[in-house]
């Protein structure tokens, strides 16, 4: 298991060294910290169940999270219980955590032999690609995942030097944490046949043997990885319908972009243009095929220059080939390519790369060489690490680099609706339907829009439009539910309330619309069903609560009533209208004291309350009358 040990670093470089990779981080990424949330950062943090009560349960012994990424969920609720929904916390936790990740590179190619170990890691620190990984909180399992992975390959390294097994279970632990929060790194087992490799010349049987258990981990967590990817994540939507032949070629397109991008970060983007790929035509697998023949070379030569450039190429096609295309990735409706794709592959072509200017040029020049591209790439990172201020200045910069991403224009829509900039988010959706007229979301949106400038017809017309391409879309079911309730076309919300709840059989809100519904046809018995399936799913709903008291006092059952009303201003102190029913309830059980403690409440909250005024006036000329 021994191999040839290490000169060790003189003591006064080793601090001097990290102190330098820490710094330039923090420099490059001072604007991220900056930055609040952006796209689905809500979907992991401000609208995640794992900060509810029960969360942690559910995100580790359940299958409702979108993706099984228990530590990722852990981390954010450990720091939601820290700093909140401050997202300054967020973003310095995922600078740390890369800041980690530069350090253990370094340390790593220490350890593999690798030359300009120092230069590598810390460019990998400031290199642009990194950004989306780092800047973007959503991408914490990306980085994450990266940071367990390199302890997992450190400590194997380190079993290998010194054959302690405590290195090796600490190694396959890691590992598991490290598949725990994102299944990206799954090619480690694989990784570390290769180094073994690299370091000896040769894989022996006691090396398979060792490689076992992560193959076994890989294996299982792959698989849970995959079905919830497509049984939660994607859960029926149509991410890619093209064949294995058209996913064939554009895995070859998409190992030469990344590579690309590696050696020349220039115009990034967030959202890259969608690929067409005709898989008839020949020319579409030569990327693929110039890639299989580098390879080839590479091996054929490996006793010479091909051994660094076979080891850098395996390692990074091992490390891309979960998002090279063959599986579905939700990500991958808008763009087969991202940045954040390459997080753990980058770093093999960044040694290749300095590890050939070392070879041809020297230590010096290479020092040189590293100072500038740092100075280069570094202010390319900060300027990137600004894009990520906002979502909008993220939207721009995404519409600058690509005028027709309708993804883009539809999520900027999102942004101005959220403000109330009606009329530019208007505009905005329309945008996204003029280069993608097929985009369900995108009418969704439009109506929610200019149903809140006033137009209920206009707003039907686009919640169909959307049910036409998407027959099965919830939220264009419930909105067109919505609207037509607002109309008194109450069959026909009917049953688009019920169509939605196909799709979303727990959601409370449509509950709730249904609870209205029927209380407007006056079938009080099956509104209160309604309203009581309304708080079964969503027990702090206080106007569900409200609701039901209200029907049940129609219905003559003041008692439970009042039962209701009592939990309805518990969950929500400052409703009115909860408060002054509540006071009705009680005045008219001839509780005049607790009924004007409530009319006192809602008067409390809004002065100019004038039907709360009357009732108070009532029960205090009530009690006066039954004053002894």
């Amino acid at each position: 298991m021994g191999r040839t040990s290490q000169k060790p670093e003189k003591t006064i470089q080793f601090p001097a060294r990290v102190i330098c990779i820490v710094l330039v981080c923090l420099v490059a990424y001072v604007p991220a910290v900056r930055s609040g949330f952006v796209w689905d950062d809500d979907a992991m943090l401000t609208e995640n169940s794992v900060l509810k009560e029960g969360g942690l349960y559910r995100c580790w012994f359940t299958t409702k999270q979108p993706n099984y990424w228990p530590i990722t969920w852990t981390s954010y609720w450990l720091e939601h219980k820290l700093w909140g929904l401050a997202p300054a916390g967020y973003h310095i936790t995922n600078i740390l955590i890369h800041i980690a990740c530069a350090l253990l590179i370094w340390r790593i190619l220490i350890q593999l032999n690798i030359p300009a170990a120092f230069a590598a890691a810390l460019i990998f620190a400031v290199h642009p690609v990194n950004v989306e990984s780092v800047a973007w909180i959503a991408q914490r399992k990306t980085v994450l995942a990266m940071l367990f992975f390199l302890l997992s390959l450190f400590y194997y390294l380190r079993f290998d030097q010194t054959g302690k097994r405590v290195f090796y279970v600490l190694s396959v632990t890691l590992f598991i944490l490290a598949m725990l929060s994102k299944g990206s790194v799954v090619g480690l087992p694989i990784v570390i046949l290769l180094c073994v490799w690299w370091l000896r010349g040769t894989i022996a049987k006691r090396d398979i043997i060792c490689s076992i258990p992560f193959f076994a981990v890989s294996a299982v967590m792959s698989a849970v990885e995959i079905w919830f990817q497509y049984n939660r994540s994607i859960a029926g939507d149509v991410v890619r319908s093209d064949s294995f032949l058209s996913r064939l070629a554009g895995a070859g397109w998409a190992a030469w972009f990344y590579l690309y991008k590696a050696i020349l970060p220039a115009n990034l983007t967030f959202i890259y243009p969608r690929w067409k790929i005709d898989p008839a035509n020949l020319v579409s697998y030569v990327p693929g095929l110039l890639l299989v023949v580098l390879l080839a070379l590479a091996w054929r030569y490996r006793r010479s220059w091909g051994r660094p450039v076979l080891f850098a190429l395996v390692y990074y096609i091992v490390m891309l080939l979960p998002v090279l295309g063959f599986f579905n990735i939700y990500f991958m409706r808008y763009s087969l390519v991202a940045d954040h794709y390459q997080y753990a592959s980058i770093i093999s072509i960044i040694c290749l790369v300095v590890g050939i200017v070392h070879r041809c040029l020297g230590a010096g020049v290479l020092r040189i060489a590293a100072a500038l591209i740092m100075v280069t790439l570094g202010t390319a990172a900060w300027q990137r690490s600004s894009v990520y201020r906002t979502a909008e200045t993220l939207w721009y910069d995404t519409l600058a680099k690509d005028p027709n991403s309708w993804m883009a224009h539809n999520n900027l829509g999102l942004v101005f609706q959220s403000q109330g900039r009606y009329k530019e988010a208007i505009t905005c959706y329309r945008q996204s339907l003029r280069v993608k007229p097929d985009h369900a979301e995108a009418y969704n949106n439009l109506g929610i829009a200019v149903e809140s400038q006033g137009g209920l017809n206009e707003a039907i017309t686009c919640y169909r439009k959307a049910l036409d391409i998407d027959p099965n879309a919830y939220i264009a079911h419930y909105n067109l539910g919505s609207t037509l309730l607002k109309q008194d076309k109450l069959d026909e919300a009917a049953v688009h309330f019920h169509q939605a709840l196909k799709s979303r059989p727990d959601d409370a809100q449509t509950y709730y619309n249904l609870g209205l519904l029927y209380q407007k046809k006056g079938n009080i018995s099956e509104a209160i069903t309604q309203y009581r399936q309304a708080v079964n799913f969503k027990p702090d709903h206080a106007r569900a609560y409200n609701n039901m008291a209200v029907a049940l006092m129609a219905e003559g059952k003041l008692d439970e009533a009042i039962n209701y009303l009592q939990r309805a201003v518990l969950v929500a102190p400052d409703y009115v209208e909860a408060h002054n029913n509540l006071g009705r309830t009680l005045l008219a059980q001839g509780k005049f004291d607790e009924a004007i403690g409530h009319f006192q409440a809602a008067l409390r909250i809004r002065p100019d309350f004038a039907e709360a005024k009357v009732y108070l006036e009532r029960a205090l000329k009530s009690r006066q009358k039954s004053s002894p």
